[in-house]
C-alpha cells in the first residue's frame, strides 16, 4: 500500500502515548527534544516519569478519547491491538511499534540529536554487566563499586538490595526490570533492547544483577544483543550465590572427606520443566547446588532418590543468604519437602545437597551470630519449623 507522507509541526500536534513500562519508555525517547505537546497515559514507571518531567510532558491516569495521534506501547500485544482498533474506529492516527500492521501512521526511526543540550550523544555509550553478589553489600567488588559511582543509568534486577543501589551515582537513572517466578516486570527481549538503546544514546550503563551475571543470570543473552549492535561492553564478575551462601552457612562445597566435585544446577529450565540428567546428578561423592529450585523441591528430592541417592542424604534450603534475614533449614531428601510444606519461604533461596551439609553444625559461624542478634535464642522470634537446624 502506498502511504501519503505528511509533515506536522510537533508543537501543534495533539499526541498521546498509551503505555507506562519499558516499551513506552523506548517509544517516548523517539519524541525526546521535539517540543512535542505529548500527553502520557497510565501509571508511569519512574524512568518514564522523569523523562516526562524533563520534556515538560503531562502524565495523566485516565485513558485518551480524542487526539490526532496515539502511540501505543503497552508491552502487551493483545492490549496494543485493542487500542489500535479503538483508534481506527475513531479515525485517530495510531502508531504501534510492536506491530506495524496495526499502525495507520509510520514514524521514522530517530536517534538523539547531537546538540549542546544533549552532551551524552557526543560520547560513545558503554555497558558494564556487573554482578552485585548474593546480598551482603560488603561482598561487592571494588570494580563494581567504581562502575556504580560512574553510571549514568543503572538497570537492576529484583534481587539487588537497596543498600547496594544506594552506592550508585545519586544522579543516575534507576530502571527496575526485576523478575519473579512467572512474573516478569519486563520481558527479556525488552531488557536487551533497553541496554542497546541507552548505550546508543551515549550513556554509561550499569546492568546490575544479583550474584554473578554469567551463572544463571542471562548475562550472556544480554551481551549477545550488545555485540550484535556493535556496542562497547565489559563484564564485572560477582560472588555467586553458591559460594557466598556456602561461606555464610558453614557448608563447604568441596571437602576431601565428603565431596570431590560440585555441580551448579538450575531447578527451573527455560521451557518451564525440571527435566535434568538425574542419573549423573545422583552420583556419589559430589555436592549439588540448585538455583531457582524452591518451586520444584518435591521433584528434585524424589528424582534424586529414584535415581540412587539415599533418602537420608542431607539437604539444606537457605533463604535470603548472606543477609541479616538469612534462614537455614536442614533435613534429608526424604523429609525436608514435607517439613517445609507449611512454610512460605522468602526468596531468593538456594538448595544444597550432599554430605557437606552436615558440616554446618561446626562451621556455621554467620547463622549463629544472626540468631543471637535477632533475639531468637531468648525465644522472641522462634523458628517457624522444628527442623534439625533452622536459623
Amino acid at each position: 500500500m502506498e502511504l501519503l507522507s505528511l509533515q506536522f509541526d510537533p508543537r501543534h500536534l495533539d499526541a498521546h502515548l498509551i503505555g507506562a513500562g519499558q516499551d513506552a519508555l523506548m517509544m517516548a525517547r523517539q519524541f525526546q527534544g521535539l517540543e512535542l505537546n505529548l500527553i502520557l497515559h497510565g501509571e508511569m514507571m519512574p524512568a518514564l516519569t522523569a523523562l516526562a518531567r524533563e520534556e515538560g510532558w503531562r502524565c495523566v491516569g485516565e485513558m485518551p478519547r480524542t487526539g490526532q495521534l496515539w502511540a501505543v506501547a503497552t508491552g502487551c500485544a493483545a492490549e496494543d491491538a485493542r487500542w489500535a482498533a479503538r483508534a481506527r474506529e475513531r479515525q485517530i492516527g495510531v502508531y504501534v511499534p510492536s506491530c506495524p500492521s496495526l499502525s495507520t501512521v509510520r514514524l521514522p526511526v530517530r536517534t538523539q540529536a547531537l546538540t549542546p543540550e544533549a552532551p551524552n550523544a557526543l560520547r560513545r555509550g558503554h555497558v558494564s554487566l556487573v554482578g552485585a553478589g548474593p546480598g551482603d553489600p560488603g561482598l561487592l567488588t571494588l570494580r563494581a563499586l567504581e562502575r556504580l559511582r560512574e553510571a549514568d543509568v543503572v538497570i537492576h534486577d529484583r534481587l539487588v538490595s537497596p543498600e547496594i543501589l544506594a552506592l550508585a551515582n545519586p544522579e543516575a537513572r534507576r530502571l527496575y526490570v526485576g523478575k519473579a517466578r512467572s512474573a516478569h516486570s519486563v520481558p527479556q527481549e525488552g531488557i536487551n533492547q533497553s541496554l542497546v538503546d541507552w548505550a546508543q544514546g551515549g550513556y554509561q550503563v550499569v546492568r546490575l544483577k544479583g550474584g554473578d551475571p554469567f551463572i544463571f543470570g542471562r548475562g550472556g543473552e544480554e551481551l549477545q544483543a550488545l555485540a550484535a549492535a556493535k556496542l562497547s561492553f565489559e563484564v564485572v564478575p560477582g560472588i555467586t550465590a553458591a559460594t557466598g551462601i556456602s561461606a555464610y552457612t558453614g557448608i563447604p562445597l568441596t571437602h576431601r572427606d565428603h565431596a570431590q566435585s560440585v555441580r551448579f544446577v538450575t531447578g527451573h529450565l527455560r521451557n518451564g520443566t525440571c527435566d535434568l540428567d538425574w542419573q549423573t546428578l545422583a552420583a556419589p561423592g559430589q555436592t549439588l547446588v540448585f538455583y531457582m529450585g524452591l518451586g520444584t523441591l518435591d521433584t528434585l528430592c524424589d528424582q534424586l532418590i529414584q535415581h540412587g541417592l539415599s533418602a537420608s542424604t542431607p539437604i539444606a534450603l537457605v533463604e535470603q543468604g548472606t543477609t541479616a534475614r538469612q534462614r537455614l533449614h536442614i533435613g534429608t531428601l526424604d523429609d525436608l519437602p514435607a517439613r517445609l510444606a507449611e512454610l512460605e519461604a522468602a526468596p531468593p533461596t538456594l538448595i544444597i545437597v550432599g554430605d557437606v551439609v552436615n558440616l554446618h553444625d561446626t562451621l556455621g559461624w554467620f547463622a549463629t551470630q544472626t540468631a543471637k542478634s535477632l533475639g531468637w535464642e531468648s525465644g522472641k522470634h522462634p523458628s517457624p519449623l522444628p527442623l534439625a537446624d533452622s536459623r
